[in-house]
């Protein structure tokens, strides 16, 4: 890099193809310090003194565990280090090596126009955070970081709200660092432990019970930690002959803690829009909002949105997202964006591996990375964070 005046946050492209470095170089012709190299090695020899952050952003030809393994030491050892992976083809299990070595994000080539820069901007931000212990500040002036809620809610059962939320909650628990905490809300009939195969001493009743002595402390044991995923799970209630006394406020207060503690909130919701539902969906950053593939089901739905519009939960905040799509059924998803009036956000396939991966209790996302479900979700999950992004950057 040159030697001058030193830039807050300097960005090193690596990529062993001249076409695809010349690609990844124009997606960033805007951000004032941006350096092509050829090999990862000329990169090492940089001068740290030019430059407070440096982003290394690896092209399609570095992705290898070796260079994933050199790069998250790297980034390890200097707190001003970020890495990010542009690659070909969204693929999972690269995907997770690549994050498991300590690399910040991956990002599809075809996509860099819109999702690199703004993956730069998050890594920055967090580099900034990280190095801020250098100069501190006083504590009060630090911006604690906030969760983001995500519900999923259809006014219908049987269209697989549960299966969805539980792939989401692994998918952001995969495709980021945060804590993922998913809440089954169902006084009753709540399958989310079922689904992961968990056994929960504490639930959700638990935390409601607790009122205003709820903190994180004490929200943090009762979580069901399930392993294989990295979620953490507040289970509903496992005696659906006791009622649970949910009230709108006692959620509010489960919510808020959660977003003291920074995590990434997936909530699945009953499908009665009670006082609790409304009152967790107008907490809710994003509403995904799931139709099925059924005339009673689209039915539902436009009401569903007429209700919310009547509550005044904006609609911008709903992702409508149609579960087995594909299905033959004399009904096509033009069919239901005409009656709902809306577009649809995503549309998820019927896939066979959905009801094998829930009958062997662990999810499609972990048991079928390349099904196209699990596909569908991953896009859903990029989209939900990207949204995150943005908002927190406004």
């Amino acid at each position: 890099m040159n030697e001058g005046a030193v830039v807050e946050t300097a960005i090193a492209v690596v990529e062993d193809d001249a076409v695809v470095l010349s690609q990844i170089v124009r997606a960033l012709e805007l951000w004032p310090s941006v350096h092509p190299y050829n090999n990862l090695e000329d990169v090492l020899k940089t001068r740290s003194d030019t430059f407070r952050h440096l982003v290394l952003v690896l092209g399609p030809s570095l992705a290898e565990q070796s260079v994933f393994d050199q790069v998250g030491e790297l980034v390890r050892l200097e707190p001003g280090y970020g890495a990010l992976l542009v690659v070909d083809t969204p693929d999972n299990a690269v995907l997770r090596s690549a994050l498991r070595a300590g690399l910040d994000d991956v990002i599809s080539l075809e996509r860099i126009g819109v999702d690199l820069v703004a993956a730069i901007l998050e890594l920055e931000r967090r580099l900034r955070e990280a190095t801020v212990e250098l100069r501190p500040p006083p504590i009060s002036t630090i911006p604690a970081p906030r969760g983001h809620v995500v519900s999923l809610f259809s006014p219908k059962g049987g269209v697989g709200r549960s299966v969805v939320a539980v792939n989401l909650a692994v998918a952001f628990a995969e495709r980021t660092r945060r804590r993922v905490v998913l809440i089954d809300t169902d006084p009753q009939f709540g399958d989310v432990a079922m689904m992961l195969r968990l056994n929960p001493i504490h639930t959700l009743v638990d935390a409601v019970a607790a009122g205003d002595r709820l903190d994180p402390s004490l929200l943090e044991s009762l979580f069901t930690h399930d392993e294989r995923s990295g979620v953490d799970v507040l289970a509903a209630a496992t005696d659906p002959t006791v009622p649970a006394k949910f009230t709108p406020k006692a959620i509010s207060r489960v919510i808020e803690v959660l977003r003291e503690m920074g995590a990434i909130v997936v909530i699945d919701t009953a499908r009665s829009l009670d006082d609790v539902v409304l009152q967790v969906l107008s907490e809710s950053d994003d509403i995904v909002y799931l139709v099925g593939m059924d005339v009673p089901s689209v039915k539902n739905a436009r009401l569903g949105l007429q209700a919310l519009e009547v509550v005044q939960i904006p609609l911008s905040h709903v992702l409508v997202v149609l579960n087995r799509a594909d299905s033959r059924v004399q009904l096509s998803p033009r069919d239901v964006e005409k009656v709902l009036e809306m577009k649809l956000d995503i549309s998820l396939p019927s896939d066979v591996v959905v009801p094998k991966s829930v009958n062997r209790g662990v999810p499609a996302v972990l048991s079928e990375e390349r099904s196209r479900f699990t596909s569908h979700i991953y896009e859903m999950a990029e989209l939900l964070l990207s949204r995150a992004t943005a908002k927190a950057a406004s």
